[in-house]
């Protein structure tokens, strides 16, 4: 099933809104209030869409500067810290 961006609730809403508003609001008045729940859920939609980008480009990039970093032991395979000289687990020299 295709994800509807957020824009396109937000677009909607509006539309349903402003048109049950503009033509007859004493008996359209649901579908007015129908328009403002779609416009609150493309504005929540989009907000949260921003803010799980921005998190998922910090972690890709944390990932990144871990796989540069991190080097293993030649002997063992333990993992090591960038600044290491020897092995915490078997004690050979890196």
């Amino acid at each position: 099933m295709a994800r509807i961006h957020g824009l396109v609730y937000a677009a909607l809403g509006l539309f349903v809104s402003v048109f049950s508003w503009k033509l007859n609001y004493e008996k359209l008045v649901f579908f007015f209030y129908i328009g403002l729940v779609f416009i609150a859920i493309g504005t929540a939609k989009i907000i949260l869409g921003l803010a799980k980008k921005r998190t998922s480009k910090l972690e890709k990039s944390r990932h990144k500067e871990n796989q540069k970093r991190s080097k293993y032991c030649p002997k063992c395979g333990n993992g090591l810290k960038a600044d290491d000289i020897f092995c915490s687990r078997c004690g050979s020299r890196i």
